[in-house]
């Protein structure tokens, strides 16, 4: 797995680790083994808008549905206080006949953490009816209106998000 950014890091160790309640796993990809197999319709449990509670913080995750082989979602997290801490864009997105998902990150001023061109790119490990399994990034349907995500960073150990289904308004 690709490491993630110091700023993440830092914002990661500045809200507290993992939320009490029962984890979700996070998988790895082996070196040198392929990706798992998946198309974009396996993640349409994914769309809408969730909110919960991660790293000490507020989450936000919204994901649009599928188009053209790909879901484009975006993630706030806002610290205890209620200010902003970080902002993610990403990508679930078809490459042959598997899924990546790509994340750039944002400070609150939007001031992107990786270069320009670049991006954090994780590979997909399995996909299963409510879950899937990116290079140490998971997302599990845990019951009706809710998900976990659950984030491996090298080094600093596993963060938990718990989140409900909300509306816009």
């Amino acid at each position: 797995m690709k490491l993630l950014s110091i700023g993440l890091i830092a914002a990661l160790l500045a809200g507290g680790g993992a939320l009490a309640s029962e984890a979700i796993e996070v998988r790895s990809l082996q070196e040198g083994a392929p990706t798992a197999t998946g198309n974009i319709e396996q993640l349409g449990w994914l769309t809408g808008y969730w909110e919960g509670e991660g790293l000490g913080g507020k989450a936000v995750e919204m994901v649009a549905p599928a188009e053209g082989g790909q879901m484009m979602g975006a993630f706030r997290h806002d610290n205890a206080d209620g200010g902003p801490n970080f902002y993610e864009f990403y990508l679930f997105a078809e490459i042959e006949d598997s899924l990546v998902l790509r994340i750039k990150h944002f400070t609150p001023d939007l001031i992107g953490w990786e270069e320009k061109a670049e991006f954090v790119e994780f590979p997909l490990v399995a996909v299963e009816k409510d879950a899937v399994y990116f290079d140490g990034v998971s997302f599990v349907l845990t019951g009706e209106g809710k998900m976990q995500s659950a984030v491996k960073i090298d080094g600093q150990g596993v963060f938990q998000f718990r989140y409900r289904a909300a509306k816009l308004e």
